[in-house]
């Protein structure tokens, strides 16, 4: 099986696989962060795709969960369910993107390597243009997962 390297590219004829969790409260906002400047991909962009590569061996829902972790603190997340699979094109070429949801049960605690700034908001305000420069795929995930 031919395994491609964390950065750069998937190998010839394999597109990268990404796992992202868009998260919301109970009262249906949905969670809104800032990348950090020295983000790699889509650096000071606002975003609402909690997430990243998919590790080798590793199942979406796994990277789903690690990211979780890794950049908003959270350790679990009950409840989390897979909501659609697409094919993206980001910076770095084709790609899978499986999205997830999650109603969080508690505050995130991001990591500010990570996350400049996050908080729930009102998705209309997002797909509306409210928060600039958004990711392209947040909008998608917000207008699939939120009834407008």
């Amino acid at each position: 099986m031919a395994q491609g390297g964390r950065s750069g590219g998937a190998p010839d004829g394999l597109l990268k696989r990404y796992a992202a969790t868009v998260c919301a409260d109970r009262a249906g906002r949905v969670l809104l962060y800032r990348r950090t400047s020295s983000a790699p991909v889509y650096p000071d962009h606002y975003d609402v795709l909690i997430g990243g590569a998919v590790r080798t061996g590793e199942d979406y829902r796994a990277a789903a969960l690690r990211e979780l972790r890794e950049e908003l603190g959270w350790a679990d997340a009950p409840g989390l369910t897979e909501a659609y699979r697409i094919r993206v094109d980001d910076p770095h070429g084709a790609a899978f993107l499986t999205v997830h949801r999650w109603t969080a049960d508690r505050p995130p605690r991001p990591d500010p390597r990570e996350v400049a700034w996050c908080g729930f908001v009102a998705p209309l305000t997002v797909v509306t243009g409210g928060y600039t420069p958004l990711v392209p795929a947040g909008t998608e995930a917000v207008r699939r997962l939120f009834p407008l």
